[in-house]
């Protein structure tokens, strides 16, 4: 502000001197004192622009610091406030959604439903079919963003998973219901997918321990995940829109708990459709009830 007001005050004299001699060359310096000082207030408005920028991103950063650590949470209507980074952090035995923050303060905190009696509770549920309320026929933007609703149905998103899996290793639990009440599972020691860029595909698949529902997930390590809108798989044909759901899809597929809701034993025309473990009941069976979790590795 003192360099603005020499300025000016330069500008004055200059003026004065100017009127009382007539002089050209003076005339000549009033308008470049001016030209100069133009291009310093524009300097300084980008500098301003730049500097309230950066500060808004702080003040943001510092609220959400604040609100995940000693901070006032009623201050904010309506935030939550994560419990931790996974469902592990929960502190409590009840299943339910809550609010974790894997990795922050780099991302936002995501809303996940949390299974707290498994097998010593802490999975966060990434899947959940069990009536067909929600169509899994989804293009690769549903797929990407999740979809259905943490009460009922529902595709958590790819983009969180692999949030989730890259943050912390993690394993994978995939437990399933037939028509006749018979429920088994297969617990996968690790499990990681890549980022968009290599099209969500499943990176790490570790040992299936306990794997009372058969492997059927083992063909699918390496496979990128496919829609109908976008097919990477290696059969001849389009496997997400035949088998009507996005999958890890190879040729096509030995599970696959993401196709069309039927109930039962299929026809020969329904052959490989439906929510689908091939080690469990076949590829003639579409099953009652499927849930995929996973939860970070102890160490």
């Amino acid at each position: 502000m003192r360099s603005i007001l020499g300025s000016l005050l330069i500008v004055f004299i200059i003026c004065f001197e100017t009127e009382s001699q007539g002089s050209g060359y003076g005339y000549e310096m009033i308008t470049a004192r001016l030209d100069s000082l133009q291009g310093l207030e524009s300097d300084l408005l980008t500098y301003t622009n730049d500097t309230v920028q950066q500060l808004s991103k702080m003040v943001q950063l510092l609220t959400r610091m604040q609100l995940n650590g000693s901070g006032n949470p009623a201050a904010v209507p309506g935030l939550a406030v994560p419990v931790g980074a996974s469902c592990r952090d929960v502190p409590s035995r009840v299943s339910g959604i809550y609010r974790i923050d894997p990795d922050h303060p780099f991302n936002e905190p995501m809303t996940v439903l949390c299974d707290q009696q498994y097998e010593g509770g802490g999975w966060t549920v990434i899947q959940r079919r069990f009536d067909g309320s929600v169509n899994f026929f989804r293009d690769w933007q549903d797929y990407k963003r999740g979809f259905g609703t943490l009460h009922g149905e529902f595709w958590l998103g790819l983009e969180q998973i692999y949030r989730l899996t890259n943050v912390a290793p993690h394993e994978l639990a995939v437990v399933m219901e037939d028509f006749d009440g018979v429920s088994v599972a297969a617990r996968y020691q690790k499990f990681r997918i890549g980022a968009e860029t290599l099209n969500y595909g499943v990176m790490e698949l570790g040992s299936c321990n306990p794997c009372g529902a058969g492997d059927s997930m083992r063909i699918h390590l390496n496979e990128s995940f496919s829609t109908y809108d976008r097919d990477r798989s290696k059969a001849a044909f389009n496997c997400a829109a035949v088998f009507k759901g996005g999958w890890w899809f190879y040729r096509c597929h030995r599970c696959n708990l993401n196709g069309e809701y039927l109930k039962g034993k299929l026809t020969e025309a329904q052959d490989s459709q439906g929510l689908m473990w091939m080690d469990f009941r076949g590829d003639k069976y579409s099953l009652k009830s499927t849930k995929m979790m996973i939860r970070p590795i102890k160490r």
